[in-house]
């Protein structure tokens, strides 16, 4: 993932491009983590912003999972 999603573009996502964005997301934070632990990360911000990010994509895959399941009982 070159650049961050914007709110907008994660909900006109499909749900297996947002799952592939959600895992690339996640090693990217965990390189993160282990290099700040490591101290051989210094920008602790960068890794805060990232994490933010991930929030938001899990946010949104829960809200689509959900609305999901909701039409698939209905039906």
């Amino acid at each position: 993932m070159a650049t961050h999603v914007s709110n907008t573009e994660l909900r006109t996502m499909q749900k297996a491009d947002l799952l592939r964005e959600m895992k690339a997301q996640v090693v990217m934070v965990e390189k993160l983590r282990l290099g700040i632990r490591l101290q051989k990360e210094k920008d602790t911000a960068r890794y805060r912003r990232e994490k933010k990010v991930l929030a938001r994509m899990q946010t949104e895959w829960h809200r689509k999972d959900s609305a999901d399941r909701t039409s698939a009982s209905q039906s």
